[in-house]
């Protein structure tokens, strides 16, 4: 399967469903089902669409309406949304039909429903948090699945090889940088198996040494293409909102979760500075305010934002003015101002706002700028996270090219 991530296939799906010409109401249920899941994939870090994790979501959605926690009604909003969000991931369309079975994402085994319950109150025995419980469990869940397809309907029947074999399938379903969460997840459930005697083999033996990380170029934007995005048009109400997240995002470098939830009291005009707790570190991040990024943010408020108690600063442009639906809704502004300036229009260019984040970082990084003064300007609670960017640094990366002199290449080894 194809990468792609969870905003911008919510965005395909929505315009794959147009023709059937639903009502705008129900457009309005898709988008609430939609950013409840974004919110669940954004607990568990992950932004490109994972197939077992939305399934993982619609299962424990199950748990909750049998327990009486939810509705029946939001329990089936819940699973026909992640069904139309897999429909196209994997055909890249969507016909309506009548979904009457859940998907089939269950356990067969006895077996391995029994042990699935038993990890998981071992797991809330040692007081893990529940972003982590409910991570643990949907990889021990994927691993107990993938056994089954397998026909290893028993623990004591799992070899060393079926567990390095099933490392390869998680690949396309995973950022490199989530993969040394996913091995933590498969170590602490083959540990459980060990502990309670249930394999004679330490599999855990099996576990990749490392995630496998990818070294990859992070994506950034040019100079050039900086300035043909805010060359835009930002005359309208709408268009004002849109030119201050921009700027927040060019600028700060803060998140788009952060951007989303700024609230007005965040802003300390006497102070110019930003001030927020971080949705993803829980960490407090102060920031300059600097004179562009105020100006942008005090235009919106007095001329674009619509009269509300909202204590958000960016709304939504059409009643009900209510805070923006997370990242869906700050990709889909990053995508409409890309492309309407021609910018990043590649077949894989990323288009969401946190490249521009990025490109701040790139920014800092080449005016030699250290390290620890860009990690805690992007508000990263472990340093090393800022290493990355070492590869947007061109001119100092050239400087650290090996010439060829020395290595003689024979006749015979060019052939």
């Amino acid at each position: 399967m194809v990468e792609i991530t969870l905003s911008e296939l919510i965005l395909r799906t929505e315009e794959a469903i147009r023709p059937l010409n639903h009502s705008q109401s129900t457009h309005y249920q898709y988008r609430y089902g939609w950013h409840a899941l974004a919110d669940y994939f954004r607990k568990h870090d992950q932004v490109l669409f994972s197939k077992p994790l939305a399934e993982q979501y619609v299962l424990e959605a199950k748990e909750a309406f049998k327990s009486g926690t939810i509705k029946q009604w939001r329990y089936k909003l819940i699973r026909k949304t992640v069904q139309m969000l897999i429909a196209c991931y994997e055909d890249g369309c969507f016909n309506w039909s009548y979904h009457k079975e859940d998907l089939s994402t269950r356990l067969h085994q006895t077996t391995y429903q029994r042990l699935l319950k038993d990890y998981r109150r071992d797991l809330q025995s040692t007081g893990k948090h529940d972003r982590t419980i409910s991570f643990y469990e949907a990889m021990a869940r994927q691993f107990l699945e993938y056994l089954e397809r397998k026909g290893i309907t028993e623990m004591s029947a799992v070899a060393l090889q079926d567990v390095s074999l099933f490392f390869p399938s998680l690949v396309p379903q995973y950022q490199p940088t989530s993969m040394r969460t996913v091995l933590s997840a498969i170590h602490s459930f083959l540990k459980y198996v060990e502990e309670q005697k249930l394999t004679q083999v330490c599999l855990n033996n099996a576990i990749p040494g490392s995630s496998g990380r990818k070294t990859a170029v992070i994506p950034t934007i040019t100079p050039e293409e900086e300035q043909k995005l805010l060359s835009g048009d930002f005359s309208a109400p709408s268009g004002k909102r849109n030119l201050a997240m921009l700027l927040l995002a060019l600028r700060t470098g803060l998140r788009s979760v952060d951007i989303i939830n700024l609230k007005l009291a965040d802003i300390h005009w006497k102070s110019n500075t930003i001030e927020i707790v971080q949705e993803k570190t829980g960490t407090p991040l102060i920031l300059p305010l600097l004179t562009e990024v105020g100006n942008a943010i005090a235009d919106y408020i007095l001329h674009g934002r619509p009269t509300s108690q909202e204590p958000y600063i960016f709304l939504r442009s059409q009643a009900p003015y209510q805070k923006l639906s997370g990242r869906s809704a700050c990709y889909g502004i990053s995508h409409k101002i890309m492309k309407e300036t021609g910018v990043r229009q590649g077949e894989k260019d990323r288009e969401g706002f946190h490249c521009l984040r990025h490109s701040l970082a790139a920014q800092l990084l080449s005016a030699e700028t250290p390290l620890p003064v860009i990690s805690s300007i992007l508000g990263h609670r472990d340093k090393d996270s800022t290493r990355v960017y070492l590869s947007t640094d061109l001119l100092h990366l050239r400087d650290c090219a090996l010439g060829l002199s020395g290595i003689e290449v024979m006749q015979e080894e060019r052939q």
